[in-house]
């Protein structure tokens, strides 16, 4: 099971670059889900995936034989929190440091793991599921990342998630003995990106 010191919560973006990376691998959420929770999680992805039109692929199912071009998450989002986070700030984390970001199609995906391109984010409605930060907190992705955080023994957790995404993992903090940091810039909307991504920068760093 993989183990982590401090995660820090962080949202998808709906700007991705295209293309794919042969070398894209990295620590997976299954690797830090019971395989029960793991499981749910992948029934989720699939849904969604389908609700989109996506074809199958090992990144929704890792059972599945389809092929999607892949690059690692934190390479993958473009959006303006992202261009603010220093590339060597993700090769030059430190060890037990991990990002989880909340995904609108993975639900739950790690930094380093590898994605596809999606075009839409959970604040946007699929057809059959509705505004997708309800759709997934009303299926469970509060309980999920209550798993991720017990069953990786986090130690500190830094919550740097926007409105939209702390809707849809609303209720996870319950019962939690890691404590949670959460960060908010109030007032500043679209303008904060620029700022979270610092954050997660001095978090990967041990600068906060």
């Amino acid at each position: 099971m993989l183990g982590i010191r401090v995660l820090v919560l962080i949202p998808d973006s709906t700007r991705k670059r295209k293309g794919s990376m042969a070398s894209a691998s990295g620590p997976g959420i299954g690797e830090a889900l019971p395989a029960a929770d793991l499981a749910r999680l992948v029934d989720l992805r699939k849904k969604v995936a389908a609700a989109a039109d996506l074809p199958p692929g090992p990144d929704v199912d890792p059972a599945s034989k389809g092929k999607a071009d892949l690059m690692p998450a934190h390479v993958r989002y473009d959006g303006n929190m992202y261009r603010y986070i220093p590339r060597d700030a993700w090769e030059s984390r430190l060890a037990g440091v991990e990002v989880a970001i909340v995904s609108a199609l993975y639900g739950l995906v790690l930094s380093r793991e590898p994605i596809r391109a999606y075009g839409f984010s959970l604040a946007e409605n699929l057809p059959g599921l509705g505004a997708l930060h309800g759709w997934w907190r009303e299926n469970g992705l509060p309980a999920l990342l209550a798993s991720l955080i017990r069953s990786a023994r986090v130690e500190r957790v830094v919550d740097l998630l926007s409105l939209e995404y702390r809707k849809a993992v609303d209720g996870y903090r319950q019962g939690l003995k890691a404590p949670v940091e959460a960060i908010d810039f109030p007032g500043l909307g679209r303008a904060s990106q620029p700022r979270r991504g610092m954050a997660v920068a001095e978090v990967l760093l041990g600068k906060r």
